[in-house]
């Protein structure tokens, strides 16, 4: 398996959680050789699906964009008239 973050060979390992005080809850991921990226089941099932923004809490549009130049237009109007 190749690593998604630098291509580099991905190796399994498994490793230890503490899932609560009465022991621990072991798991198999990968992991990286060359940047340490870890890459389990849950990690990938989330990779999967990107979510899309809701309508009832996206965010409104406060102000108009205006380019660089508009911009730049305002301010050399603003000199001539100060």
């Amino acid at each position: 398996m190749k690593c998604r973050r630098c291509a580099g060979l991905m190796h399994g390992l498994t490793i230890g959680d503490h899932l609560n005080e009465s022991g621990q809850i072991w798991a198999g991921v990968w992991q990286c050789y060359n940047c340490g990226e870890i890459v389990d089941s849950l990690i990938l099932k989330n990779r999967k699906g990107i979510p899309q923004p809701l309508n009832s809490h996206a965010r409104l549009k406060t102000c108009n964009s205006i380019s660089r130049t508009e911009h730049r237009k305002k301010e050399d109007i603003n000199d001539v008239h100060a």
